[in-house]
């Protein structure tokens, strides 16, 4: 019987954690700010960071939804044909991927935030 009280518990908090963790990524969607980021190429970017592994990013007025991706420095994001490196939260990086990459070959633009 204390084998099963046990397992009820520990079933109980696993129950709850995902259920404040599904709370909490929707409150931080709908509450993450755009940042704007001026690029070397002329072009604004804005990111949004709705949680810890997603990245918004309206790019010549299109909003493409990255996904964190493996990175030795910063944050990188993938996904859509674009990667979006951050180091800190004012200094970004933007390339496009092509259709096989998973990282950049081009070095892409820098892009600062105020």
């Amino acid at each position: 019987m204390r084998i099963a009280n046990v397992l009820l518990t520990i079933s109980l908090i696993a129950v709850s954690g995902c259920a404040s963790t599904d709370a909490t990524h929707a409150q931080a969607s709908a509450t993450s700010s755009w940042i704007s980021y001026a690029c070397a190429d002329g072009r604004v970017v804005q990111a949004a960071y709705p949680d810890t592994h997603t990245a918004q990013v309206k790019i010549d007025g299109q909003t493409h939804t990255l996904n964190i991706a493996m990175s030795a420095d910063g944050a990188r994001y993938t996904g859509d044909g674009w990667q979006w490196w951050t180091k800190g939260m004012h200094d970004g990086s933007l390339a496009p991927l092509a259709a096989s990459e998973t990282i950049a070959n081009a070095p892409g633009v820098a892009c600062h935030a105020p």
